[in-house]
């Protein structure tokens, strides 16, 4: 029986996802779930020995979903093709998985923002490694978290996130992805937005991300990662925003045009 099957979500990936592939080749399978790459993507996994897995829609909990069902291991460990897998990483989860206590374990992010680590970003602990046979389920369009019958251990080494490279790379990702959170938002009933509730979502990831988190102490790194934030929020719920307005700004935008049209047929 394989042991490990190492599920790895791609899509247009084709200059991060080597050593991704690399990093993975302790288990027993790799399985990549692709989304739509038109790059060179799929070549370069197929090249690796990877499972193709062709998977649809904007749900990260369905791409996670389809990977788990055509993964054969008895273990699943799901990776980000920006994520790597440390040496000390692999032999931990190789040895946790030959006498394991839990039936899903936790494993700690250690984020890299622009090229440096951030001390103060917190331990951003995801579940990524599961028992198949204790996974019910991935629910959640966005954030999404898997459903686990059992207990959760945690690992001690981390995994490497080599997230934010840079601007270019990052603001269309929070371009797009800041629609499916306003979309979620909307779809659960949030209060209509208004210019103090802007101001005061503003202030609060301010005071999360600067005081709390203490991502100031983390020099020039830290404060653009302070500001993007707050943009990321502002992004999200000013999209919130346009949603809930009536009439929508698309009606407006065509009844401007049609006053003035009819204000020139007057006139003429």
């Amino acid at each position: 029986m394989i042991k490990l099957s190492i599920i790895i979500l791609t899509k247009d990936v084709a200059d991060e996802v080597i050593p991704a592939l690399k990093t993975s080749k302790f288990a027993s399978e790799i399985v990549v779930v692709d989304t739509g790459s038109t790059d060179d993507t799929l070549e370069i996994c197929r090249r690796a020995g990877a499972k193709i897995v062709r998977s649809t829609g904007d749900s990260f909990s369905k791409w996670r979903n389809d990977g788990a069902r055509e993964a054969k291991g008895e273990w699943l460990l799901y990776l980000d093709s920006d994520e790597r897998i440390p040496v000390k990483l692999a032999k931990e989860i190789l040895s946790t998985l030959e006498n394991a206590k839990h039936q899903a374990y936790t494993i700690s992010r250690y984020e890299v923002f622009l090229g440096k680590h951030l001390n103060h970003w917190g331990d951003p602990r995801v579940l990524r490694l599961m028992k198949k046979s204790a996974l019910k389920r991935w629910e959640g369009k966005l954030h999404e978290q898997p459903k686990i019958e059992g207990t959760i251990g945690g690992l001690r080494n981390q995994m490497v996130h080599l997230s934010h490279k840079n601007i270019d790379e990052k603001v269309p990702n929070t371009l797009n992805w800041s629609r499916y959170e306003a979309k979620m938002l909307l779809d659960a009933g949030h209060p209509q937005m208004k210019g103090w509730r802007f101001v005061r979502i503003m202030l609060t990831e301010f005071w999360y991300r600067c005081v709390r988190q203490g991502l100031w102490r983390d020099g020039t790194e830290g404060w653009i990662e302070i500001i993007y934030q707050m943009f990321s929020k502002f992004l999200t719920y000013e999209r919130l925003w346009e949603a809930q307005r009536k009439p929508s700004l698309s009606d407006t935008y065509k009844k401007i045009d049609k006053d003035l049209i009819e204000e020139w047929k007057e006139k003429i």
